[in-house]
């Protein structure tokens, strides 16, 4: 059992720019007694024994408590719906953690898995912008944030995070979510983002 992915990740948090999780590589409290984050992973190209995966999208949507090293998160995962059964099931394989790799040690940061749900995703990516819209559920955008006088997002460096050690620094144009199933909803519209490329495998 092999798979491997590379694409697009954006994340929208509730915490003020700069987020504490990420400077403190999730060891110190964030800004809020919870932490509600969507993470948004966009696959140019993957494969799960040889099955492909290329231009699907996956979220988590995350519950977490104050200190997320601290595990209990609490999860809902969404799956694009263009994906067949069987890349759903490579999907649902993968981002759980079953599968190895990076999505497996964060396995054992989660407490609750509200649910999966298998839904329309739209997602596009364009100068320093990112966005995606679950109709009825969730829409979140995020625009990096560029010093006076420069074209070049601003970056936080040598962190540890899932998806790399350096984050394009950015700010929720838009970040709405609400599921009636699992009584959940947020706004972080203004409040903290993170952008980058990244490629998992195992």
């Amino acid at each position: 059992m092999s798979w491997s992915i590379r694409g697009e990740y954006f994340e929208n948090c509730n915490c003020d720019i700069l987020c504490p999780c990420i400077t403190s590589s999730l060891a110190g409290p964030a800004d809020n007694e919870r932490c509600y984050v969507p993470l948004i992973c966009h696959i140019e190209e993957g494969q799960k024994d040889g099955l492909a995966l290329d231009g699907l999208n996956v979220i988590l949507v995350c519950d977490a408590p104050q200190v997320m090293g601290s595990g209990g998160w609490r999860v809902a995962v969404y799956i694009d719906d263009r994906a067949d059964t069987a890349q759903q099931a490579a999907l649902g394989e993968i981002f759980s953690g079953a599968a190895g790799g990076t999505p497996g040690m964060l396995a054992g940061l989660v407490g609750e898995m509200l649910g999966l749900k298998v839904v329309p995703i739209e997602y596009t990516s364009s100068n320093g912008r990112k966005r995606v819209v679950v109709p009825g559920i969730m829409e979140f955008e995020v625009a990096g944030v560029y010093a006076p006088d420069s074209s070049a997002v601003m970056e936080v460096t040598n962190t540890i995070h899932p998806m790399g050690s350096n984050l394009a620094i950015a700010k929720g144009v838009v970040g709405r979510y609400s599921d009636a199933d699992y009584d959940f909803a947020f706004d972080n519209t203004g409040k903290n983002g993170h952008f980058r490329d990244f490629a998992w495998a195992a």
